[in-house]
């Protein structure tokens, strides 16, 4: 079924008929035309027909021609109903307009403007016969990725399917045909479909765009809803005793925030019930999110639970074994990566843990992924069976909307406050700068600063080259008296382990990398952040490869450097940096940029997951949140009448 959806997977279709889930960006009214020219300048097009009178057409050296595939620029007269005349210009391929002769009707989707005095038409559409005296829908694509003729071809060959997109509809928004009668005012899903990819009437498809609007933000509450309405199971249980939480809270040599204490209490209470806990923990930056996973860890192991803690990269697991060793040295740790063999006490590890467990059929009480987005479903799932407790942590700020988007209503723990301050300045630094920048950089090694260097691409390959890791090396080794260190994910685990050691004994000043370093991975003296090329990063990348800085408190100092021109979508989102240090406010904000139309699934691979129940549909933070509100409101009980 893929080979005939092409690129549609992309957009989260899996059968032809589901790709009758999207909405029109617009419709276009091909109803009635009109036969006189409209007064012009009014930044409107229209559906206009007019009679052809003359064509002239031009090579792209300007001069006439009479080869249509020579064509670069096509001149033509037409005049309206009144026989007024207007010029209208095509520019660049003129094939569409090969069969059209003197004194044919022109059907045409455009704007009039004046030049000089004069009405005119520039690049009109013409209208296909089979679209005149319609109202045609026109779809949305992805860019870079599916064509929006790719859509609407697609939708063309899913209209004879209708009445099993209905019931894809039905299923995906988890609603009985009565529940959907009552809540859109409609017969029949059909009817829903038919009025927004056929509609007779501009007023029947705006309609259908409101309804599918609604029905998307109740798609969310819906999967909210069914996710939070859990069963108990045996044995999901653990025995945790909440003194020996308060002990082992002791026992760290610093005091832990206020969130800390809410967050592990919350993990703790889950933990103690029937109910198999499905949390995340979303930490900021610089929060201590490691330690509020780590003491419920330690806790459920000591009352008898099998626990696992899976980290994102080999570079990590080290740390948080060594960490928890340092907090609790009595409690048995086994690392397990690549290579090696699963043994005593809490598990630490990456995927490598799932070929291990299932070769000694180990079933976990207790599992914590940390930064979930780099571990596919179909792999979270080998890790857990019905009883065991799971915890996502991640140190990208979540706000709870949009939690209630990506993780469908997970129970969420939030950690904001930060154990240490920190005063870290953001900048954007343009081309001319970069002189200044790079003696920045000087200044902060020569007293005894480390600096990171990012880049997007690992390697040095084609027209990308200068904006590698591996040709940024060369060229600051050749460059600078200091140490200069090399990191991206493509070097080997020993390789990597070696430099971040290297890093951490202060035996490199500069180190040159890709976003490996983005997740969790503790430099201590790194003082100065540069990104290069930040339009090719997220919000939340740049956000993460900030919170690098200042582990330990102090001053810190992040830079954007853009080599290139920005695009202004781009430039707002660097703006977001330089103004929002706190991680919530700039997902708040961000997600206010980008609006929640169309969310990336849990990784690149869950291509299914990409679209809120009707792709194209432009969902905002306040849709989703007064969808929220409405839906607690009606949840409400009604107040009692007065005897």
């Amino acid at each position: 079924m893929s080979d005939s959806l092409g690129r549609l997977t992309r957009l989260g279709f899996t059968s032809v008929p589901e790709c009758l889930l999207c909405a029109p960006k617009e419709y276009r009214d091909f109803l009635d035309p009109l036969y006189i020219l409209p007064i012009p300048d009014q930044q409107q097009k229209h559906y206009l027909v007019l009679t052809l009178t003359e064509q002239v057409m031009f090579d792209k050296n300007g001069q006439g021609t009479s080869d249509w595939d020579q064509t670069h620029r096509l001149n033509m007269r037409a005049v309206d109903g009144r026989g007024e005349g207007i010029t209208i210009t095509v520019f660049g391929t003129a094939k569409d307009w090969r069969n059209l002769m003197p004194g044919d009707s022109l059907h045409i989707y455009a704007e009039v403007v004046t030049w000089k005095g004069r009405r005119q038409i520039n690049s009109p559409e013409l209208i296909p016969r089979d679209q005149q005296g319609r109202i045609c829908p026109v779809y949305v694509g992805k860019p870079g990725q599916v064509k929006a003729s790719s859509v609407s071809d697609a939708v063309a060959r899913a209209l004879p399917q209708m009445d099993m997109a209905a019931c894809l509809l039905l299923e995906q928004l988890g609603m009985r045909e009565s529940d959907f009668r009552a809540f859109t005012g409609l017969n029949d899903p059909v009817d829903l479909l038919r009025h927004l990819h056929q509609p007779t009437s501009l007023v029947l498809a705006e309609r259908a765009l409101v309804l599918a609007k609604r029905l998307s933000i109740k798609a969310i509450l819906n999967r909210a809803e069914r996710n939070q309405a859990r069963f108990p199971v045996s044995g999901s249980l653990i025995p945790i005793n909440r003194q020996a939480v308060t002990d082992l809270i002791g026992r760290v040599p610093f005091p832990l925030t206020s969130d800390q204490h809410t967050a592990i209490g919350e993990i703790i209470s889950d933990l103690r019930s029937p109910f198999p806990m499905c949390r995340l923990l979303s930490g900021d930056v610089g929060t201590g999110k490691s330690l509020t996973f780590m003491i419920p860890a330690v806790a459920a192991f000591s009352a008898g639970a099998k626990v696992a803690i899976i980290a994102p990269n080999q570079l990590l697991v080290p740390q948080i074994a060594n960490e928890m060793r340092g907090f609790f040295p009595d409690v048995p740790v086994t690392e397990v990566v690549s290579g090696s063999k699963i043994g005593e006490g809490i598990i630490v590890g990456t995927t490598a843990v799932l070929a291990q467990a299932a070769k000694h059929g180990l079933v976990f009480d207790l599992v914590i992924i940390d930064e979930q987005q780099k571990m596919s479903v179909g792999q979270k799932q080998a890790l857990l069976s019905d009883h065991t407790n799971f915890l996502e942590a991640t140190a990208t700020a979540i706000p709870r909307t949009i939690a209630l988007v990506q993780f469908g209503g997970m129970a969420l723990s939030v950690l904001r406050e930060c154990p240490v301050k920190k005063d870290i300045i953001s900048r954007v630094v343009p081309k001319a700068d970069r002189a200044r920048l790079f003696e920045f950089v000087n200044t902060v090694v020569s007293k005894g600063g480390q600096v990171a260097v990012v880049y997007p691409l690992a390697e040095d390959k084609g027209d990308g080259a200068r904006a590698s890791v591996e040709a940024a090396f060369d060229r600051f080794r050749s460059k600078m008296t200091g140490r200069v260190g090399m990191l991206h994910g493509k070097l080997s685990s020993d390789e990597k382990t070696a430099v971040i050691e290297q890093m951490k004994a202060g035996s490199l000043d500069v180190l040159i990398s890709s976003t490996v370093i983005e997740v969790g991975i503790t430099l201590p003296s790194l003082r100065a952040v540069v990104v290069v090329h930040p339009e090719r990063f997220g919000t939340s990348q740049m956000h993460q490869l900030r919170g690098r800085l200042a582990r330990k408190g102090g001053k810190g100092y992040f830079f954007m450097y853009t080599p290139e021109d920005v695009e202004e979508t781009a430039q707002e989102r660097l703006q977001l940096m330089v103004e929002c240090l706190d991680g919530f406010t700039l997902a708040e904000r961000d997600a206010d940029l980008r609006g929640f139309g169309n969310v990336d699934g849990d990784s690149g691979e869950q291509t299914g997951s990409t679209r809120i129940l009707f792709w194209g549909i432009e969902l905002s933070r306040h849709d989703i949140e007064a969808g929220n509100k409405a839906l607690i409101k009606e949840a409400q009980p009604a107040p009692a009448l007065a005897a």
